[in-house]
């Protein structure tokens, strides 16, 4: 698999169901909702956009809620639990 589906808890107890990209160790984007994220996670995996290998430029434009920084730094603690 080259994304999978995490939720992550940001720094004010919300809750975020975040699709991650294993080659490039990016979070490709967020959703409130689990099922979204899965059903976005699954396109990705089937080859959809950029099959695995996203460049950082296309993800600048991403509007995370609080911050994009300290959902990938939860995410990584999560990757070395």
């Amino acid at each position: 698999m080259k994304y999978t589906t995490h939720l992550v808890e940001d720094q004010e107890n919300n809750f975020y169901h975040v699709v991650y990209e294993h080659a490039t160790e990016q979070v490709i984007d967020y959703f409130f909702f689990e099922d979204d994220a899965v059903d976005y996670t699954l396109f990705l995996n089937k080859g959809g956009a950029f099959d695995g290998f996203t460049p950082k430029y296309i993800l600048t434009e991403i509007k995370y809620p609080n911050h994009k920084e300290v959902l990938n730094k939860k995410f990584e603690s999560l990757l070395t639990e």
